[in-house]
């Protein structure tokens, strides 16, 4: 075995340390699922490629990794790291760097981050993750449906591709939501839709985030080498693509805009309702205040009380506070409280 080779050699019903899988695309661009006991040459220079899908927690890949001396350094580098930064970076022979994806579970719809690595050369694309993320898996289930893939360029472009249009199907049910809670703000009864916002702003901020990692490095990429004509197919993708980001981004801020003015009507409407209970709770308080005042005084167990003796006095007392109730509302009307 080469240092450029691996040779799988693993016991039978089991899968090869490491390798999660392999396909080699033909020159027509058809994709084929390749046994994980096959041996395979990442540098042979046919006309087929090579699409190789590694599990970086393993101790076996990242050693078979380490004594790949077709691969750059700072590209072994790149794939053995664990930091979490997006990164672009070539030579004359490969491409390499490091985007955020998104964990693939079908359990968990929280898009939590994780960084995708990757080497990218002329008959080859080695990829790598710590956990299952969602653009591998997405390219997986495309081609398996047979899509056609030209070269390592354009797959890792489609691989983005696949990731920014997961990303815009979440746009579109972030906008269904928005609508729905926006219906129910401006219906005339009360309801705090916050409990649902928040999720909403949550997303957006996230799928911001993520986009933004996306669009630093491939701006970055395409203007720092536009002038080498060896990466110009790379660098025309990562210009398709950053446009395609800069529409999603703008999407994305169109939703935290109108996440932003549901808040504040939520807001301003719960405001609202809570100033008119206030109202009303002060109005009570003042009409009932004389009612109060009589029913303690008349309630105090002193000598020489009025109304102690003789007939009909708690009658009168009631009277009495009610006729106080009456005067203040009437004075609370002649002030304009009413109004």
């Amino acid at each position: 075995m080469t240092s450029s080779s691996l040779t799988v050699q693993a016991p039978a019903g089991r899968p090869v340390s490491g390798v999660i899988w392999l396909y080699r695309f033909e020159a027509s661009g058809h994709a084929q699922s390749m046994p994980l006991d096959a041996p395979f040459d990442l540098f042979d220079p046919d006309d087929s490629f090579l699409w190789l899908h590694l599990d970086l927690v393993d101790r076996l890949a990242r050693g078979w990794i380490e004594k790949l001396s077709g691969l750059p350094a700072a590209a072994r580098q790149t794939l053995l790291a664990t930091d979490e930064h997006p990164s672009l970076e070539c030579d004359d022979e490969a491409l390499w760097g490091v985007f955020v994806d998104t964990i693939e579970d079908p359990e968990d719809d929280s898009l939590r981050a994780a960084p995708m690595r990757f080497v990218l050369g002329d008959g080859f694309l080695v990829t790598g993750r710590r956990h299952p993320v969602r653009s591998a898996a997405l390219m997986r289930q495309r081609l398996d449906r047979g899509h056609l893939v030209r070269g390592p360029v354009a797959l890792f472009e489609l691989m983005i591709s696949q990731v920014l249009g997961a990303i815009a199907e979440m746009l579109r049910e972030l906008r269904t939501e928005a609508d729905s809670i926006e219906d129910r703000v401006l219906d005339d009864r009360v309801h705090d839709e916050s409990r649902r916002l928040a999720p909403l702003r949550r997303t957006a901020v996230r799928l911001r985030r993520q986009l933004a990692g996306f669009r630093g490095i491939l701006r970055h990429f395409a203007e720092d080498h536009a002038d080498k004509p060896r990466h110009a197919g790379s660098r025309e993708a990562a210009e398709r693509l950053s446009r395609r980001i800069e529409e999603l981004d703008q999407e994305v801020l169109e939703v935290q805009d109108r996440a932003r003015f549901l808040q504040d009507e939520i807001a301003a409407k719960l405001a609202n309702t809570t100033n008119r209970h206030l109202y009303v709770l002060s109005i009570l308080t003042a009409m009932l205040m004389p009612a109060t005042l009589v029913t303690g005084i008349f309630g105090m167990n002193t000598s020489d009380l009025w109304l102690e003796k003789g007939g009909h006095g708690t009658l009168i007392a009631i009277f009495i506070a009610v006729g106080a109730s009456g005067g203040v509302l009437y004075l609370l009307r002649r002030l304009g409280f009413f109004d």
